[in-house]
């Protein structure tokens, strides 16, 4: 074969190879161009409603503090047992109400021994019973009391009684809401002295600074009763 021929052929070969790659590449681009994509489902938006949690109750209801004459508030909190209640506004007699922000907190465990030194004093002024009522549960209130008694060797029927506000439903009907978050991790109780006498408030006295126990102390309390 002649070299001309040899390098015409050659040519007609390489055309050839040339133009099946261009309709081979333009064919692909045609499927990719031309294929139903695919479309993710659309997710649809759920609004979960908010639900107001007891903290965010408490901080929005804001009840004016209790005050002498008003009526006491009929609130069940849980003293003893778990199926024992005491509602303060239907005590006989006078009675005395130490509220305190918890258990087992320093100046709580400092104060609180003062009502069972002077617990026969109290009584010998006409004073039926005495309770100390914190915001905790009753398993961590009747730990403290147990702490208490053991510390001061009286009896049970020789000391104030204990009272776990456990919902903090108290502190809130009567107005003594503590926001002690930053410190507690909760609302609890500020810290106060109540006298209430057949359904009523004789007097209330709240600590300016409820980490502090000064016009709360029971030396204090027992000069007024």
């Amino acid at each position: 074969m002649s070299l001309a021929a040899t390098t015409t052929r050659r040519l007609a070969f390489t055309s050839t190879r040339s133009l099946r790659t261009a309709l081979s590449l333009r064919s692909a681009h045609t499927a990719a161009t031309t294929a139903p994509r695919f479309i993710a489902p659309h997710r649809a938006h759920i609004q979960i409603p908010k639900m107001a949690t007891p903290a965010a109750s408490l901080a929005t209801s804001a009840k004016p503090e209790i005050k002498a004459g008003d009526k006491v508030p009929s609130v069940g909190v849980r003293t003893k047992d778990f199926d024992t209640t005491v509602d303060f506004s239907t005590l006989k007699g006078k009675n005395i109400i130490v509220t305190v922000p918890g258990a087992f907190t320093a100046t709580c465990h400092s104060q609180v021994p003062g009502y069972f030194e002077l617990f026969e004093e109290f009584k010998g002024k006409g004073v039926n019973e005495i309770y100390v009522v914190s915001v905790n549960d009753l398993f961590v209130v009747n730990a403290w009391k147990k702490d208490l008694l053991e510390q001061s060797g009286l009896t049970e029927a020789e000391a104030p009684k204990f009272a776990g506000d456990d919902k903090a439903q108290l502190a809130e009907a009567l107005g003594l809401v503590l926001d002690a978050r930053g410190g507690l991790g909760s609302f609890r109780l500020k810290r106060s002295v109540i006298v209430v006498e057949d359904g009523k408030v004789v007097s209330v006295t709240v600590e300016p600074d409820s980490g502090k126990s000064t016009v709360t102390q029971a030396d204090n309390l027992i000069k007024t009763i």
